[in-house]
């Protein structure tokens, strides 16, 4: 069985480069290509894929496609098994840059959001649920690291990325529906489980003859909109609490939000990110709005480098971790006021503490590496096209 890899500047790319050449079984190969090609590239890179075709064509977030799909249709053409694995939205760039996505037998598509299987399997899509992991080579537990911080939490604003999504002409759309809007945030701030996609679409009479944008568009920038809030005041909520003993490591627009709690703007994912995990005795996980059931990967990361953390309850939190019991391997929270709650409780009981964490630890590293999930997507493959 032949791999071929699309790889390119995407998130966890380093990660399933090493999987593939650890694994075992096939013969993986990777071609560095851009992002985003030319559909005019799209026949020179089958000519050069030529002699190790038929293989499986594997990318992430369709990365290493042209957008217009002709790359796609000459691979198919040719006789390779197109595989993707979404760790976003599936279809954001088919909503904001207008890619061509198509279904097909030779197509298999696997998401690490297990709610977004029934949209993908509605359109035709064969899907299954591939969750994220880790890279022990990046998170482990190598030399002594003391703790430096109480509390911190890791991730980025998404300011930008909202700026990109709410535009001048979204803008002016949203705020012909500000009640529905500020409905939604009440909604969400009480239960972050809840589908605001779902939502809209159980109830288009709130917005559908008041709204001029195209309806994909509309419930993304929503949703977004949402998850930016709630995301936002979340940690601003804690910064303010723990103020002294609370740190940011993300991206500057954060300064915006926290007052004088410290943003350090330095964490680089695959040199010191581990560090800072570990040099914290509670670390944060608060999801972005599209992790509506799953596991994101600083779940995975933290517990590899052996270090505390609480995160947001979600469905599969309890499929792949012990989430209650003296034997338990992760901590959940369901609101901002039973974080802090947690945070205090766990600050003074260090040996519990200690314990949970390397329990999860443990778990992540016999269960939830990219080795685990390149096998589980080599042994998917087999078994749907027999190969």
């Amino acid at each position: 069985m032949n791999i071929i890899y699309l790889a390119s500047d995407t998130f966890v790319a380093r990660e399933l480069t090493g999987a593939l050449e650890r694994g075992r079984g096939f013969t993986a190969r990777v071609f560095r290509v851009p992002r985003h090609p030319l559909p005019s590239e799209a026949e020179r890179v089958v000519e050069a894929m030529r002699p190790f075709l038929p293989a499986v064509v594997l990318s992430l977030n369709d990365a290493g496609y042209d957008l217009a799909g002709r790359l796609a249709e000459l691979l198919r053409k040719a006789g390779a098994f197109i595989v993707n694995w979404y760790h976003d939205y599936p279809f954001y760039e088919e909503i904001h840059m207008g890619r061509r996505i198509c279904p097909s037998p030779e197509r298999l598509d696997f998401v690490s959001e297990r709610s977004f299987l029934p949209e993908m399997r509605e359109r035709g899509f064969k899907a299954c649920f591939l969750p994220l992991a880790t890279d022990p080579r990046f998170f482990n537990m190598n030399g002594c690291v003391k703790y430096e911080r109480d509390i911190a939490f890791v991730g980025n604003s998404s300011l930008q990325l909202m700026d990109s999504v709410v535009t001048e002409e979204v803008e002016c759309e949203l705020e012909k529906v500000t009640e529905l809007i500020a409905h939604l945030r009440t909604l969400y701030t009480a239960d972050p489980t809840v589908g605001i996609r779902d939502f809209l679409l159980r109830n288009p009479s709130l917005w559908e003859e008041t709204v001029d944008l195209p309806k994909e568009r509309f419930l993304f920038a929503v949703e977004w909109l949402i998850g930016f809030f709630y995301r936002r005041d979340f940690i601003a909520g804690i910064a303010s609490c723990y103020a002294g003993r609370f740190t940011c490591f993300g991206d500057p627009y954060w300064k915006y939000y926290l007052g004088n709690a410290p943003v350090c703007g330095d964490a680089r994912y695959y040199d010191n990110l581990c560090r800072y995990y570990r040099s914290t005795r509670v670390n944060l996980n608060v999801n972005r709005i599209q992790i509506r059931s799953s596991v994101n990967q600083r779940i995975f990361d933290c517990k590899a480098s052996g270090a505390f953390l609480l995160t947001e309850r979600r469905e599969d939190n309890r499929r792949f971790f012990k989430t209650e019991g003296p034997d338990r391997e992760l901590v959940e929270f369901d609101s901002e006021s039973q974080c802090r709650e947690l945070i205090d409780y766990f600050l003074e009981h260090e040996q519990e503490r200690e314990a949970i964490a390397g329990a999860g630890r443990a778990k992540v590293l016999n269960s939830h590496t990219y080795d685990h999930r390149v096998a589980e997507l080599v042994s998917v493959c087999r078994k749907d096209w027999r190969i």
